[in-house]
């Protein structure tokens, strides 16, 4: 044959989509390394099952995923072993094997209730290989796929000596339909489970699962075998009993952040799990008319708070379930997508509408306001009452709240009147017994707790305002009035009408309306900036009056006079002239030393608000060099214009010595070189400066005009705008509240740690006026507050279930304990991370604390009935048989059953030591 001949070969093979999803599944087995023995876990150490990996097998054109899930140890410092143990050297192939794992983990009766992993509680197993559909339109929608698919599995796991169990998802995995096979090559067990939506009696209690059970095995009920080891756990869910909260309102109260639930309350419900551990066949009995399973009588009960409203309206939802609470009545009305009952964006006069009426004043000034707090009407009335408003809250009342925003120091037997009468008409129309009445009052003894180390510090610095300001107070009542009467909206804007009554009234009498401490506190919000500048106002009006009185009672100018300096008080002897003297300054004039010095009257500068000083600083960029000096130099000049008057024969020299002393030297009558340089501004602005007393200059902090602005400013801001001003402080108000209820039932050192980070988080907000930050803070309080409601009604419920019961008590570390550990469980149901373990509240039923719980829910109460039907009812069972034959080596069998109201729900795990390793479904 010629070297160069061809030869053409045709391959005829067929290779099917089931033999490629093969390959790929071995091949993944190999990637594991999972040939060969497993290593038992220990029992002395907890696991979690997690998906380590993650891979995805196309079968045509439907894709499996396929997961791989192994234990993690929980505690860190505990290890995963890797490989089965081996042989020792004294130790023979003919007298030891390593057992087979996966019938070791069945056999296990320590797999019991304790353990919560989805695989550990059905089939008693803790590492597997998981087949399911990767997305939707991928199903194995009958029995016949599955058996197609898990036979060439059963191949691959017997050709590569896999001893890892292997299942497989039918359908929908929420329908919780599951086929799994397991084999070491000498023995095997399948999986597998049943789920029932039309409940048959059959099914409902042990007796007849267990004799289910037996008939899955193909044995007879009465052959004679070892007994059936049982383990069972009974759900039971109770109403707690809870009074909706009756807020009584006190002045106390009333000048304090509301605190407590306000549509609905954060659980309603106790759930206790009781367990009877592994007890022997017969030991216990459940059938259809009885039960031995007495609640009180379990080897121990897992203990949870629920609610069992899925619906529940609320601003900053959770992952379950959303309630709604203070801090979302306050706090909500920040959040873009919050459904407000009034449009915010209108005027608060223009809110109220029709009910809001304003007369005409002689006074222009005046006109610039509201004329009386009798022209706001809320609510359905025809007449005006003039004596105050007739809306949320009566004249009285209102009036009594604004004046305790002024001044909550003194006697306020007013607004104690006004709130008894406020709590009387809440409790109208309802039937109160005396028990929901000493309830109450002990909820709002912990509701409304104060810690006096907290009355005036702030955990971080806040850009807000100041604790015991009036600012402060205006923005706790402001909320506070979303809350007291979230019946009717309009109460915020109608309070807000009054505050600004109340405040002009008090200019125009030239009362203190705000605490000012040495000029504009720039670390300060907005509007509290401008409160403080309207009192400086105030003071600028009182000195210009005394100062008027004391020394320019004879002067016919038109103008009003001007502000002295700080120096000046009602005190001082000033001597009549119209040269506008104050005192003598003890020395003599450099240019005609026979005359004294005076010290002028001098006008104050202007205090600035942030949002002035930037305006100010934008309008002086946007001059001239010349134009900027002259606008900086205006006081300088003033009091140069000021200090000529005083002082006809002075000169320049003489202008230093009092203004600026560093200038001059007394010991040489020389002027520094600074000021004698030829043309600077100084000696300029001295030789054009004219000798004009203070009263007949212009007025640079013209209070009277600063002050109409504020009200003007005030009078037209939409609520929106309202509560924007309100923001940093009513923030800074939420969370200070919280942290300091937080503090009466103590509060630990992580916790205390976590609140000053979340502070400095608010500070930050509060500075950059960043909204993501303000939502975090948001949520933060929110989660806060649900927390501490619960502690709450825990800390109540408890104290009267332990009025009820006999002796021994728990003492009061029990107490706090089990509180602690049930709002732990609401928590992780409720924000944390499912993945994590969940918290457990495991307490005997005979122990103080478990019959002080028993107490609280009203367990001794239950019927036979409700004992066998149940909320939930769990059983295992454990069956040491010989199968498929009598000369079978005994074999672990196991079945779990989960009975719930809707579904029952069969987990069967069936050995068999006969094997065909070559044998598959296809």
């Amino acid at each position: 044959m010629e070297e160069n001949t061809v030869f053409e070969i045709n391959d005829f093979t067929i290779v099917t989509e089931m033999e490629h999803f093969g390959a790929a599944f071995e091949g993944i087995i190999q990637k594991y390394e999972f040939a060969g023995r497993r290593p038992c876990l220990a029992d002395d150490i907890k696991y979690r099952m997690v998906v380590t990996d993650t891979n995805v097998v196309s079968i045509g054109e439907n894709k499996l995923r396929i997961d791989l899930m192994q234990p993690v140890p929980l505690n860190p410092e505990h290890t995963l072993p890797q490989t089965a143990p081996e042989v020792t050297d004294d130790e023979t192939e003919d007298s030891y094997f390593a057992p087979f794992t996966v019938a070791e983990e069945i056999a296990n009766t320590k797999h019991g209730f304790e353990c919560t992993d989805s695989f550990v509680l059905k089939f008693g197993i803790r590492e597997c290989i998981i087949v399911s559909p990767n997305d939707p339109t991928c199903r194995l929608t009958d029995e016949n796929q599955v058996n197609t698919v898990m036979g060439n599995i059963r191949t691959v796991m017997h050709s590569c000596r896999c001893e890892v169990p292997v299942f497989c998802y039918i359908k929908d995995e929420t329908l919780d339909m599951i086929a799994g096979y397991a084999s070491d090559g000498n023995s095997s067990y399948k999986f597998s489970s049943v789920v029932l939506r039309n409940i048959n009696n059959r099914h409902c209690t042990m007796h007849d699962l267990l004799n289910m059970f037996k008939e899955n095995l193909g044995t007879t009920i009465s052959a004679f075998h070892e007994e059936v080891r049982m383990s069972s756990r009974f759900t039971h869910v109770v109403p707690l009993k809870q009074n909706d909260y009756l807020r009584n309102h006190t002045v106390d109260s009333f000048g304090v952040l509301a605190t407590g639930p306000s549509a609905s309350l954060p659980f309603d419900t106790l759930e206790v799990a009781a367990t009877w551990r592994f007890f022997r066949e017969n030991s216990l009995t459940e059938n259809r008319g009885h039960s031995d399973f007495d609640i009180n009588y379990a080897n121990h009960w897992s203990v949870k708070i629920k609610s069992t409203k899925s619906s529940l309206l609320g601003v900053f939802e959770v992952k379950k379930l959303s309630i709604k609470i203070i801090a979302d009545e306050i706090l909500g009305v920040y959040k873009e997508d919050t459904r407000k009952a009034i449009r915010s964006d209108l005027n608060c006069a223009a809110i109220l509408g029709k009910h809001f009426t304003q007369k005409d004043l002689p006074n222009a000034f005046q006109k610039l306001t509201v004329n009386s707090a009798s022209e706001v009407k809320i609510g359905k009335h025809g007449e005006i009452d003039d004596d105050g408003t007739n809306g949320p809250m009566s004249p009285a009342l209102m009036r009594s709240w604004v004046e305790y925003i002024f001044n909550n120091q003194g006697e306020h037997e007013v607004l104690s009147h006004e709130l008894n009468l406020l709590n009387a008409a809440s409790m109208s129309g309802e039937q109160y017994s005396e028990e929901d009445l000493v309830n109450n009052v002990k909820l709002d003894t912990l509701f409304n707790y104060k810690d006096p180390k907290m009355v005036n510090s702030f955990l971080a610095p806040y850009k807000c305002a100041k604790k015991r300001t009036t600012s402060w107070r205006l923005s706790v009542a402001l909320a506070n009035a979303r809350v007291f009467l979230k019946d009717q909206p309009r109460a915020e804007p109608q309070l807000w009408i009054e505050f600004l009554l109340a405040l002009r009234k008090k200019y125009e009498k030239m009362e203190t309306v705000e605490y000012v401490n040495n000029g504009i506190d720039h670390l300060q919000c907005a509007f509290s900036q401008k409160m403080q500048m309207l009192q400086m106002c105030i003071d600028a009006r009182q000195k210009r009056h005394k100062m008027f009185d004391s020394a320019h009672s004879a002067s016919n100018t038109s103008d009003e006079f001007f502000d002295a300096n700080d120096s000046f008080n009602a005190d001082t002897t000033l001597e009549p002239n119209n040269e506008g003297r104050l005192k003598l300054a003890g020395m003599n004039l450099v240019g005609n030393s026979s005359q004294p010095m005076y010290i002028p009257i001098t006008q104050d500068s202007c205090p600035l608000t942030d949002e002035m000083i930037d305006a100010r600083n934008e309008h002086l960029f946007s001059l001239d060099e010349e134009e900027r000096v002259n606008l900086q130099m205006e006081l300088v000049k003033s009091d140069m214009q000021s200090f000529k008057a005083a002082n006809p024969d002075s000169v320049f020299a003489d202008f230093l010595r009092w203004h600026s002393p560093k200038d001059y030297d007394e010991a040489t009558d020389s002027i520094s070189e600074r000021m004698l340089i030829p043309n600077n501004v100084w000696i300029r602005s001295w030789e054009a400066a004219q000798p004009i007393p203070v009263a007949s200059q212009a007025r640079i902090f013209n209070d009277t005009k600063i002050a109409e602005e504020i009200f003007e400013l005030f009078n037209a801001a939409t609520l929106d705008q309202v509560r924007e001003w309100m923001k940093p402080s009513i923030f800074a108000a939420t969370l200070e509240r919280l942290t300091e209820i937080q503090s009466s039932y103590g509060v630990s050192e992580e916790k205390q740690k976590q609140n000053v980070k979340i502070a400095k988080v608010l500070a930050s907000a509060t500075m950059n006026k960043s909204a993501s930050e303000y939502d975090e803070i948001a949520r933060y309080c929110s989660q806060v507050e649900m927390i501490h409601n619960m502690k709450v009604h825990l800390i109540q419920l408890v104290q009267n279930a332990k009025e009820k019961m006999h002796p021994p008590h728990p003492s009061e570390s029990e107490v706090q304990a089990a509180i602690k550990q049930l709002v732990n469980i609401a928590v992780h149901n409720l924000w944390e991370d499912s993945e994590k373990e969940e918290p457990e509240l495991i307490v005997k039923p005979q122990d103080p604390i478990g019959r002080a719980l028993a107490s609280m829910g009203k367990l001794n109460e239950l019927t036979e009935q409700q004992l066998i039907k149940g909320h939930r009812k769990e059983y295992i069972f454990i069956w040491d048989f010989k199968r498929p034959s009598t000369t079978s080596l005994p074999m672990s069998h196991r079945m779990y059953a989960d009975l719930r109201q809707d579904k029952h729900s069969l987990y069967f795990a069936v050995g068999n030591d006969c094997n065909f390793s070559n044998a598959s479904f296809l």
